[in-house]
């Protein structure tokens, strides 16, 4: 876990290594004011000066001023240093997912991932920065103090290495259950902002169906099962801690037992006494500091396993080789399956070059899936051959091929929270006057120029299903793409403006490019396809000119 940690805090060497420095300067600090105090204490015992002790009071006033600046300074750095290393540690985390298969991530809540990515990354480096940089310095400091209480008394000494002895095994019996408490906390406080991410993001549903007592349930049920944890965790931890107390308590009580006796025997001055009383305490401290280390090393742990469990998911496969041109796709006996539920079975097609497809079936025979194959986004997850031009797509760099190869309008488009120029563009530089001609070809209001600048919102509420659906299919013409694919182009739009996605369409199929529509409008798939490729249970039915497959069977054509 430090390896780990330490990645992502070293990117910050320069601010780490002053933090670091700053922190042996505050240590050097917090050993010495209580030394210099003593000191003046013990001026009083023998003759001393107005002068004098106005002196020895600058000093004192100059070390406590130069620590809290120290202070200030060193807190400054930590912020910078934790906060830019927690956001590197998230940005890799989220890379990392990016590159993991959809099917995985669709298995997840992702408020729940959200929320345990966040709070995870912030645990470890706060670990690392904060605590184990303080262990260093207590470690460091309690060497120097122990040091300096042996040479004052070595009966006091003794007593200050029994306690943290006793401090030590007092934490090796909680150590397992401190672990696991925050082990069980961490897991129940995900699921319980998932579960109120849940009901924010079902407001309208819930409203709906009245379904209001359900989710509240829903929600009572997952916060009694967090408040359980946190309460055992906490209960455990303050029994820990209580039990630090007790035993700090009647170290406290026998030092002054042995420092009042020396005192009245004349065997001790008191500024020394001060001085053995202060450090002891700061000596408490670092114990329970060292002793807590341990407590924090486990719960860090905890967010490190949960960390490394999903940077250890595996990434999909990516070939290496680019292809800039496509004249054919061949799909060999596909085979793909859903969580074990077959979706599609023993599907062969062949997509060539200046020819329009049109791709029909049944819902849930697999078309949209199809579709994303073909796109690579499950290209670890399907069975049988795939083959742009004489290359299997396992072995494409399909990051490559989607961003300057295929081109796609999804059934359900998504829309950033962003203007509509950037939306169609996708902050892509490009040729203004391609996409206003791309604009006019709809001779929609909201489109024109004038309304570029729109702000589209984070739900895309502000505007109709039908005009995501023509800004979806306008950035697909203006991409580009020698392969086009269009799922449910029309499914939003009214017929008047199915007959302009119409018109787009047959005016791209023009241009010698590859495309692919799936369609349940039997007018739509006849009007526009060279070919039409039935899909029935997740098979081929049948596949041939529209006139031919929808001359063969008129009856079963009907339905779609």
């Amino acid at each position: 876990m430090i390896k780990f940690c330490s990645k992502y805090v070293f990117q910050y060497k320069i601010e780490y290594g002053i933090y670091f420095l700053l922190g042996i300067i505050l240590c050097g600090l917090n050993t010495f004011i209580p030394a210099a105090m003593g000191q003046f204490i013990n001026m009083f015992n023998v003759e001393t000066t107005y002068s004098a002790m106005l002196k020895f009071i600058f000093l004192l006033l100059l070390l406590y001023v130069g620590k809290e600046i120290v202070c200030y300074v060193n807190k400054i750095l930590y912020i910078r240093i934790q906060t830019n290393a927690a956001f590197s540690l998230n940005f890799e985390i989220v890379n990392h997912l990016k590159k993991v298969s959809p099917l995985v991530i669709g298995r997840t809540d992702l408020s729940y991932l959200s929320q345990r990515i966040n709070n995870d990354a912030n645990d470890v480096l706060i670990f690392f920065i904060s605590s184990l940089t303080e262990l260093i310095f207590s470690v460091f400091s309690a060497g120097i103090i122990l040091f300096m209480i042996w040479k004052m008394d070595s009966i006091a000494f003794i007593v200050t290495m029994f306690l943290l002895a006793l401090y030590f095994f007092i934490y090796i019996g909680f150590k397992k259950r401190i672990y696991n408490c925050s082990y069980g906390m961490k897991e129940e406080k995900s699921n319980f902002f998932s579960r109120l991410q849940e009901q924010l993001e079902k407001i309208e549903f819930i409203k709906i169906h009245s379904m209001d007592s359900f989710f509240s349930n829903r929600l009572v049920a997952s916060y009694q099962k967090l408040y359980r944890s946190i309460f055992k965790q906490q209960a455990t931890i303050q029994a820990f801690a209580n039990l630090e107390g007790i035993v700090g308590a009647i170290s406290v009580c026998i030092l002054l037992w042995i420092g009042g006796k020396k005192i009245l025997t004349g065997d001790m001055q008191i500024g020394y006494f001060y001085m053995i009383s202060v450090y002891f305490n700061m000596i408490l401290e670092y114990g329970k500091e060292i002793v807590a280390y341990g407590q924090e090393y486990q719960e860090a742990y905890v967010s490190f396993e949960r960390i490394k469990s999903i940077l250890e998911i595996k990434e999909q496969s990516k070939g290496c080789i680019r292809l800039n041109e496509i004249k054919q796709i061949r799909i060999q006996d596909l085979n793909f399956a859903y969580d074990q539920k077959e979706t599609i079975k023993s599907f062969s097609t062949n997509l060539k070059k200046g020819k329009v497809y049109g791709l029909k079936g049944e819902n849930g025979c697999g078309k949209s899936t199809l579709i994303k194959i073909l796109m690579g986004m499950y290209v670890d997850e399907y069975q049988g051959n795939i083959i742009w031009n004489d290359t299997e797509m396992r072995n494409l760099d399909m990051d490559y091929i989607r961003e300057h190869v295929i081109s796609v309008t999804e059934q359900e488009p998504t829309l950033i929270a962003d203007t509509i120029y950037n939306n169609i563009a996708l902050y892509r530089k490009l040729d203004v006057k391609c996409i206003q001609r791309a604009v006019d070809c709809f001779g929609d209001s909201i489109l024109k120029r004038d309304n570029w600048d729109l702000q589209i919102n984070e739900k895309s509420s502000n505007i109709s299903g039908g005009e995501k659906q023509k800004i979806a299919i306008i950035r697909q013409v203006v991409q580009d793409g020698q392969v086009m694919i269009f799922d449910e182009p029309t499914s939003a739009l009214d017929p008047e403006l199915t007959g302009e996605v119409l018109k787009v369409i047959r005016s791209l199929a023009d241009l010698h490019i590859a495309m692919v529509i799936v369609t349940h409008e039997m007018a739509f798939a006849r009007d526009i396809s060279h070919r039409v490729v039935f899909m029935a249970g997740g098979g081929i039915g049948e596949e041939g000119t529209p006139e031919e497959v929808f001359s063969s069977d008129n009856e079963r054509t009907q339905s779609f």
